[in-house]
């Protein structure tokens, strides 16, 4: 018994860790995502521990359509940008924000990223996202996302390489 659920374990986690729906030199879910995080944590303000040192800035990620993003793509970019970012994936925009406090901001002074739809994986995609920093300060972006083969992530390699607000 012992035995199966660790194999049980392994599969999952070999299942759950890979960007397999994009080809080499195309965006997938997993490097879009990442990209986006990475884009992110660039724009972000430092914020600052108690203690005066600098932390990791927390990034929530929610897709617009309301639907669940894939376990396995979580895992990817959570893995992809531990140095750069504390990625929170959240079901829904709620889970963001602090409502103890009158403004709703977001919690940890972190940011909410409304992500749209990704299209079907390609060398070049846009993402539309809203960049929440309260329930009620937002601002649109959309984004241009380049595969990128120079990038260290390992996990299909994309960089944002546009950003306008229409």
């Amino acid at each position: 018994m012992g035995v199966t659920a660790i194999v049980g374990l392994t599969t999952l986690g070999v299942a759950c860790s890979s960007d397999d729906s994009a080809p080499s030199g195309e965006v997938g879910p997993a490097s879009a995502y990442t990209a986006i995080v990475e884009w992110q944590a660039g724009e972000q303000e430092p914020v600052l521990n108690d203690d005066g040192t600098e932390r990791l800035p927390v990034i929530y990620i929610v897709a617009a359509d309301g639907d669940t993003i894939d376990v396995g793509i979580q895992a990817d970019v959570a893995g992809a940008t531990v140095d750069v970012a504390d990625v929170r994936f959240a079901d829904e925009p709620g889970e963001a924000f602090d409502t103890d406090v009158d403004v709703e901001p977001v919690i940890d002074h972190g940011v909410m990223l409304l992500v749209g739809a990704l299209p079907d994986p390609a060398p070049i995609i846009d993402v539309d996202l809203l960049r929440y920093l309260s329930v009620a300060t937002s601002s649109p972006f959309t984004l241009q996302i380049t595969a990128d083969d120079t990038t260290s992530s390992g996990i299909g390699n994309a960089t944002v390489t546009s950003v306008t607000q229409p």
